[in-house]
């Protein structure tokens, strides 16, 4: 019997030989706020794979200022910069991180990835 979707003949070939090498990654679900311990996948565990250094994923009044900026101004822009714009509160916070750091701007990312690509891409076209 021939495949519904030719083109993913191997895929299932192909995932079923990554989780033979044990290369398969399978997306854990987590159940619980962030901190030292976590549920995962149902089970109490500990965390070693956190980028909540400080603490403060769950910090009462930094919940309280998400709450609070949700209430305003919803979720999020429903994309990234680039295509849906910056919030007031991106500003904000660049302006406040500038003043702190004593500097003339700064930008945020959405994540280390896309910060890493920025700065990678602008290395590279200096040196070009």
């Amino acid at each position: 019997m021939e495949s519904p979707c030719p083109k993913l003949t191997g895929s299932a070939q192909e995932l079923d030989g990554l989780k033979a090498q044990g290369l398969y990654n399978r997306i854990r679900t987590i159940g619980s706020p962030q901190g030292a311990w976590l549920v995962v996948d149902g089970k109490k565990v500990l965390n070693f794979c956190s980028n909540n250094y400080l603490g403060l994923a769950n910090h009462p009044q930094i919940v309280a200022a998400a709450q609070k900026a949700a209430s305003e101004m919803g979720v999020g822009p429903a994309a990234v910069r680039s295509i849906a714009g910056t919030t007031s509160l991106h500003i904000e916070l660049e302006n406040r991180l500038a003043a702190f750091k004593g500097v003339e701007a700064t930008i945020t990312f959405q994540s280390g990835f896309t910060a890493n690509l920025a700065t990678i891409q602008r290395w590279s076209v200096r040196r070009m």
